[in-house]
């Protein structure tokens, strides 16, 4: 006991939990669907040791997730209080159960008495490298068998393998937080224009970014559809971010023109391009100068619903070295919106441009550009999510 007559090592027990609890979620794969790169794992397991049943396990509070294999006809959750991971997670080493029914901490439970009808079981705790155990790689037998410490050995190098995927998930997530970070909050501090965007990846980081700041006596607008989804389209996506980030000031055109011969060789050695509407908005006078690079999907709805698509031409960056694009100019008026986005957005509906109606319906029914994009967000979420990133932009003329 402390001085307080409290428990130092419940307390530390306690604090231990807590944190393990928060690594759990922090991979953000609790409660998520089967994945090929697990299913392997425990394909193979299965295997190498002659078990009828080998799982990948994650723990929170009170549950335990089987995420591989995902069971076809049952629910792949199980009461935490009941289950032989529970133990295994509490220490580093391997756990090992030659005949559930002779050992007092597994004899009683569901999983021994009931239909499973556990007897043997192996358990590797499975960390993220900060001792946090989320959960276990386990052998499952409905016989009592004896384990040997080659068996150890080689169950342990699995789970050094399914460590090595849970640390991939976290690093994506960590890189997916790191991209959505950057991405432009602030409004460019013009009273008359209100800025709002959104971008959603279909995996865990986009190939689509949007980028805007005020200018001197405007703001300026980027938004890029990179081809390529996942890490690879992302990683593209920055290096395209950060080369137009370096154009502030120039010409609309002259801008895409740097860029592009910055990153055509890039782009084709990676066998990638990228589409891209570029813009500057005059805040004095609502007129917008703009280039467009292959993009095609940048409208200005009116107050009365109506609206103008934006026209420009050009290919998309990394195609050819010397590329030709052109400006075209149109005016913001007082009460008119502008809304520029990626083709992941019409695929939610038909995928064409007729989808156009109800994608400016959503702007010219929206009482602020956040507003337009939650809109856009929940309309992603009501989906199921696409196979496409959803990016968009959205600015209002005030007065």
């Amino acid at each position: 006991m402390g001085e307080t007559g409290i428990d130092d090592e419940a307390i530390d027990r306690e604090r231990f939990e807590q944190l393990r609890i928060a690594a759990v979620e922090r991979l953000n794969l609790f409660a998520t669907p089967g994945e090929e790169r697990f299913d392997r794992i425990t394909r193979i397991a299965r295997e190498l040791f002659a078990v009828p049943v080998a799982e990948i396990n994650l723990l929170d509070a009170t549950r335990q997730f089987t995420k591989s294999p995902q069971p076809k006809d049952a629910e792949p959750f199980s009461p935490r209080s009941q289950s032989f991971c529970d133990i295994t997670i509490q220490r580093p080493e391997i756990l090992v159960v030659p005949d559930a029914t002779k050992d007092d901490r597994f004899s009683w439970r569901d999983t021994v008495t009931g239909e499973r009808h556990i007897r043997f079981y192996a358990g590797r705790p499975l960390s993220l490298g900060d001792d946090h155990r989320v959960g276990t790689l386990c052998l499952v037998d409905t016989a009592p068998r004896e384990f040997s410490a080659d068996q150890e050995r080689l169950l342990e190098e699995l789970g050094d393998w399914v460590e090595r995927e849970l640390q991939d998930s976290a690093d994506l997530d960590r890189a997916a937080e790191v991209q959505q970070q950057l991405l432009p909050q602030a409004q460019p501090g013009l009273p008359a224009f209100e800025v709002a965007g959104v971008c959603l990846p279909a995996r865990t980081v986009a190939g689509d970014f949007y980028s805007w700041h005020g200018s001197e006596g405007g703001i300026e607008l980027t938004l890029a559809d990179v081809m390529g989804k996942g890490t690879a389209g992302a990683i593209l996506a920055a290096t395209v971010r950060a080369a137009f980030q370096s154009q502030t000031g120039f010409d609309v055109v002259e801008a895409i023109e740097h860029v592009n011969a910055q990153l055509a060789n890039d782009l084709g050695q990676t066998g990638s391009f990228a589409t891209l509407f570029h813009a500057r908005i005059d805040t004095a006078s609502g007129r917008i100068r703009f280039a467009d690079a292959g993009h095609g999907l940048s409208v200005v709805v009116h107050p009365d619903g109506g609206y103008e698509r934006l026209d420009a031409t050009g290919l998309p960056i990394g195609i050819v070295q010397d590329g030709l694009w052109t400006a075209a100019e149109t005016t913001l008026a007082p009460g008119d919106r502008l809304i520029t986005f990626t083709d992941g957005l019409l695929d939610l509906y038909d995928g064409t441009l007729d989808s156009l109606d109800d994608i400016t319906a959503i702007v010219a029914g929206s009482e602020s550009p956040a507003a337009a994009a939650e809109t856009i967000s929940a309309l992603v979420a009501g989906s199921g999510g696409g196979d496409d990133d959803v990016t968009a932009v959205i600015v209002f003329r005030r007065s």
